[in-house]
């Protein structure tokens, strides 16, 4: 695979939940601290209770998820990996690992966190993203909950 432009990357990003709401300023710098990485057929990206230091997002390929030697579920194209791993450093509870060659973009928490501090307009947008999808999963709760009012 090519490396991609930024602008290829930043439309990949526009893809990702957190991304989708940014202006297309916003997801270009983000794009630009994201790497783009390879990892081969049944190499492994990250073991169960390790850090998690990044969030992924694949490019191309599939990276299988597993626990012990049960296999979950695989994610491939345009799914992320590690959605929270850029706010929580908690470690992993499944192990990745590629089914085939895989591309992935890799968004670093200590670039993004850097980026952040220097970029305030792009924090308040990304905390409204976070806070309107909280709201909706807090809203599809209360809707299909109980009943009472």
């Amino acid at each position: 695979m090519e490396e991609l432009s930024t602008l290829d990357r930043a439309i990949r990003l526009q893809n990702v939940d957190l991304f989708s709401d940014l202006k297309t300023d916003m997801l270009a710098l983000v794009a630009s601290i994201a790497k783009q990485v390879r990892v081969e057929a049944d190499e492994t990206l990250f073991e169960r209770d390790s850090a998690m230091e990044a969030l992924y997002v694949v490019l191309d390929g599939r990276i299988a998820m597993r626990r012990d030697e049960a296999r979950l579920f695989s994610v491939g194209p345009d799914e992320t990996i590690g959605n929270w791993a850029l706010f929580d450093e908690q470690p992993s509870v499944v192990t990745a690992i590629a089914e085939s060659e895989t591309w992935l973009l890799r968004i670093d928490r200590e670039d993004f966190f850097d980026l952040l501090a220097d970029h305030s307009d792009v924090s308040r947008a990304l905390f409204q993203a976070l806070f309107k999808r909280a709201r909706a999963l807090l809203k599809v709760g209360l809707d299909s909950g109980d009943g009472a009012s």
